[in-house]
Parts: structure tokens; sequence; C-alpha cells
């Protein structure tokens, strides 16, 4: 066999990754934003990653201190952005996602137009991120994921994108859609509880998506991840205690509801919860599920 060739040449210079992971809070305004977000494009479809990570950079700044400069590029950025949340070098990926942390900040419900878009689309790609790349790629993909949460209308992203989920053939996005699922809930159930509006149930996930997030968890407490079923307890005993207080508000929505008074309610109704899951999932899986909470 013949000898290796090794390559020639000055060795690459390296490259201080740390200078696109700038925090949110600590990035500065664009001298010109107009000329800066004419030439994004062209940085982001560059094949050299620098160039990329550079141009993702300046779609974080327009996004943080020029929002009415990036707003109308947006269909054109995203899908530039999804791209590079899919890059395979590690450094550019980080850079995406902490991209989309910023515009999911910014923008809010105005990303929902884009979640399922493209193939892969950004949803797609997140919770595939959070579940299988590197250990570092995870966390990120799972902070951008809550990011998302806290700054998109949770009630949607359940009825619309989570619960659209639940039957993923890969174990692993499973568990990411369980923990998605259960944090989203959880943050609706604070808005309703938060919530000055006498009809706020109306308007809460946890009310309306009650039969399609107790299937959900009837689904995920046999699954074979055990954060997915641990996630799958959680969201029941949420739902449970959602379940009381949500009885006693239809119940006698003109009556102020005590500590005391809700958790007699609670008490009393250990029964209503048996039947409606029961109604909900059948009795023998509702036995089960009854055991869990």
């Amino acid at each position: 066999m013949g000898t290796a060739i090794l390559p020639t040449g000055p060795e690459p210079e390296e490259v201080d990754v740390t200078q696109f992971y700038v925090p949110s809070e600590e990035l500065m305004e664009l001298d010109d934003p107009q000329v800066e977000a004419a030439a994004l494009h062209t940085q982001l479809d560059s094949d050299v990653w620098t160039v990329a990570c550079g141009g993702l950079l300046v779609a974080r700044r327009l996004a943080v201190h020029h929002t009415e400069v990036l707003r109308p590029v947006l269909h054109t950025v995203i899908p530039k952005l999804r791209t590079s949340m899919n890059s395979l070098r590690s450094s550019l990926c980080k850079t995406a996602l902490l991209t989309c942390q910023d515009f999911f900040k910014t923008f809010g419900n105005e990303l929902f137009v884009f979640l399922d878009e493209g193939d892969p689309s950004v949803l797609h790609t997140l919770l595939h991120k959070a579940a299988l790349d590197k250990p570092f790629i995870i966390a990120e993909a799972k902070r951008t994921l809550q990011v998302m949460i806290d700054n998109l209308d949770v009630n949607d992203l359940v009825a619309n994108f989570f619960l659209a989920r639940v039957d993923s053939k890969n174990d692993k996005v499973r568990a990411v859609v369980s923990e998605c699922i259960r944090n989203a809930t959880e943050a609706a159930w604070k808005l309703h509880r938060n919530s000055d509006s006498e009809d706020s149930y109306h308007e809460n996930c946890v009310f309306i998506e009650r039969i399609p997030l107790l299937k959900a968890a009837s689904v995920f407490v046999n699954d074979r991840q055990p954060s997915a079923r641990e996630n799958a307890r959680l969201l029941l005993q949420l739902l449970k205690t959602s379940h009381a207080e949500l009885e006693a508000e239809i119940g006698d929505a003109n009556t102020e509801n005590t500590e005391e008074n809700i958790e007699e309610v609670k008490d009393e109704d250990t029964d209503s919860w048996t039947k409606h899951v029961e109604k909900a999932l059948g009795k023998p899986t509702a036995v089960k599920i009854c055991k869990l909470c």
C-alpha cells in the first residue's frame, strides 16, 4: 500500500467561534441597517461558514434593534436560516439556533406561518436537533423550543403543532415532543390562573384540548423513553388539578373560589376525574391512568 499523502501548505487559522455566540442583550445596533439587510442574503448563501455565521449575527442585530428593516424580508431569510440550522457544522448550527431564538422573541406569533413551512421545516428541525444531535446542540435546540413556547401562543402550539407529532416514529423525538407539550400546557395553565377574565378558560388549551392532551399522555406513559413517561406523569397531574378547578369555574363562574374551596372541590371531584378519563380513553386505559395520578 502506498504512503498516505499529507496536505501541504499553511495550517488553517483557528476561528474564535464565541464571537458568533453573543447574548441577545449584548447585541449592538447597526450603523446602516438598510445596507446590512441588502447584503444579508449574499452572506447567508455563502459556502464559507464563517461568512454565513457573520450573516446570522447581522440578522440577530436586525431582529433585536431594527425590526422594521428585517420584517419585509423574513420570508426570504427564514429558508436560509433553516439551511444553517441543518448544517453539519456545529458552530453554524448553533449560531442559527441563537438567531431563531431572537426571531421568536421579536416576531412572536408572526412566525407561525413559517413553523411548518419547508422540508425540513423549522419545527421539524428543532425537534430533531433537540433529540438526535451533539450534546451542546441538543441543549441549544431545547432552549430554542422553550423560547418558542415562551413567546408564541401556547394554545396554538399545542393544538396545531405539538399534538400532531405525538406519534413520531422516532422515540427520542417523541420524548422531546412530550416535554414540549408538558411545558406548553403548564404555560397555558399559568396564563389562565393569572388571568382576570372570567371567561379565560374558553381560550385555554387545558380546557379546549383536555381530551387530546389525555390521549397524548396515555401514549407517552407507555413510551420506551423514560423521559417521555415522566413527562406524561407530570402532564396527567396537571390535567387532574386543572380538571377540578375548571369544573368549579364552569359550575359557578360568579362565585369566587378561595384556596380552601378549591381543595374541597379537588377532594370531591375524584369521581368526576375518573369518569372524565374513562369517557376520553375507555375504562381499561383509564384504570392505569388513574393509578398514576
